[in-house]
Protein backbone atom coordinates (compact mmCIF):
# COMPACT_ATOMS: atom_id res chain seq x y z
CA UNK A 1 0.00 0.00 0.00
CA UNK A 2 1.45 3.38 -1.00
CA UNK A 3 0.47 6.41 1.09
CA UNK A 4 0.74 10.20 1.03
CA UNK A 5 0.39 12.50 4.02
CA UNK A 6 -1.10 15.93 3.35
CA UNK A 7 -1.23 18.97 5.60
CA UNK A 8 -2.59 22.42 4.81
CA UNK A 9 -2.04 25.36 7.14
CA UNK A 10 -1.73 29.12 7.01
CA UNK A 11 1.25 31.17 8.07
CA UNK A 12 0.45 33.81 10.67
CA UNK A 13 0.36 37.44 9.56
CA UNK A 14 3.90 38.79 9.13
CA UNK A 15 5.56 35.34 8.97
CA UNK A 16 7.31 34.38 5.75
CA UNK A 17 7.93 30.86 4.51
CA UNK A 18 11.70 30.95 5.20
CA UNK A 19 11.08 31.75 8.87
CA UNK A 20 8.55 28.92 9.08
CA UNK A 21 10.89 26.50 7.27
CA UNK A 22 13.71 27.11 9.76
CA UNK A 23 11.47 25.88 12.56
CA UNK A 24 9.85 23.15 10.48
CA UNK A 25 13.09 21.33 9.52
CA UNK A 26 13.50 18.26 11.77
CA UNK A 27 16.37 18.34 14.27
CA UNK A 28 16.79 14.56 14.05
CA UNK A 29 16.70 12.24 11.05
CA UNK A 30 15.76 8.56 10.96
CA UNK A 31 17.41 6.59 8.12
CA UNK A 32 14.32 4.39 7.79
CA UNK A 33 11.82 7.31 7.74
CA UNK A 34 9.35 6.30 5.02
CA UNK A 35 8.70 9.96 4.15
CA UNK A 36 11.38 9.94 1.47
CA UNK A 37 10.18 13.03 -0.34
CA UNK A 38 8.28 16.02 1.04
CA UNK A 39 6.88 18.72 -1.22
CA UNK A 40 5.95 22.11 0.25
CA UNK A 41 4.08 24.71 -1.78
CA UNK A 42 2.18 27.95 -1.30
CA UNK A 43 -1.19 28.77 -2.81
CA UNK A 44 -1.12 31.11 -5.79
CA UNK A 45 -4.15 32.97 -4.41
CA UNK A 46 -2.70 33.36 -0.90
CA UNK A 47 1.04 32.81 -0.39
CA UNK A 48 0.46 32.38 3.36
CA UNK A 49 -1.45 29.12 2.72
CA UNK A 50 1.07 26.25 2.75
CA UNK A 51 0.50 22.66 1.67
CA UNK A 52 2.92 19.90 2.58
CA UNK A 53 2.73 16.53 0.84
CA UNK A 54 4.88 13.67 2.13
CA UNK A 55 5.36 10.71 -0.20
CA UNK A 56 5.50 7.61 1.96
CA UNK A 57 7.59 4.97 0.23
CA UNK A 58 7.46 1.25 0.80
CA UNK A 59 4.64 -1.04 1.73
CA UNK A 60 3.05 0.73 4.67
CA UNK A 61 -0.38 0.16 6.09
CA UNK A 62 -2.11 1.63 9.13
CA UNK A 63 -0.29 -0.68 11.56
CA UNK A 64 3.24 0.08 10.35
CA UNK A 65 2.40 3.76 9.96
CA UNK A 66 1.34 3.95 13.62
CA UNK A 67 4.66 2.43 14.72
CA UNK A 68 6.82 5.00 12.92
CA UNK A 69 4.55 7.87 14.00
CA UNK A 70 5.13 6.81 17.62
CA UNK A 71 8.89 6.51 17.02
CA UNK A 72 9.07 10.01 15.55
CA UNK A 73 6.71 11.60 18.10
CA UNK A 74 9.47 13.35 20.12
CA UNK A 75 10.95 14.93 16.96
CA UNK A 76 7.50 16.01 15.75
CA UNK A 77 6.69 17.48 19.18
CA UNK A 78 9.84 19.60 19.09
CA UNK A 79 9.00 20.76 15.55
CA UNK A 80 5.49 21.71 16.68
CA UNK A 81 6.89 23.77 19.57
CA UNK A 82 9.16 25.68 17.17
CA UNK A 83 6.42 26.50 14.64
CA UNK A 84 3.31 26.90 16.81
CA UNK A 85 3.64 30.70 16.95
CA UNK A 86 4.32 30.94 13.21
CA UNK A 87 1.35 29.09 11.77
CA UNK A 88 -2.31 28.43 12.49
CA UNK A 89 -3.79 24.99 13.10
CA UNK A 90 -4.02 22.68 10.08
CA UNK A 91 -7.15 22.99 7.97
CA UNK A 92 -6.32 19.55 6.54
CA UNK A 93 -4.14 16.87 8.13
CA UNK A 94 -4.70 13.41 6.67
CA UNK A 95 -3.06 10.33 5.20
CA UNK A 96 -4.35 8.99 1.89
CA UNK A 97 -3.86 5.72 0.05
CA UNK A 98 -2.53 6.21 -3.48
CA UNK A 99 -4.99 4.81 -6.00
CA UNK A 100 -3.29 5.93 -9.22
CA UNK A 101 -0.19 7.75 -10.38
CA UNK A 102 -0.48 9.15 -13.90
CA UNK A 103 1.74 11.03 -16.33
CA UNK A 104 -0.70 13.38 -18.09
CA UNK A 105 1.86 14.25 -20.77
CA UNK A 106 1.16 10.80 -22.27
CA UNK A 107 -2.10 9.16 -23.35
CA UNK A 108 -3.75 7.18 -20.58
CA UNK A 109 -5.50 3.87 -21.03
CA UNK A 110 -9.10 3.87 -19.79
Amino acid sequence: MRLVAVMVRKLNEGVDYEEFRKGWIPDEVFPDDPRTKVISASALEDSREIITIALIEGDHGPESMQAWIERMAPVEARRFERIKGLVGPPTLNAVYQVLAEDDLSKPLAG
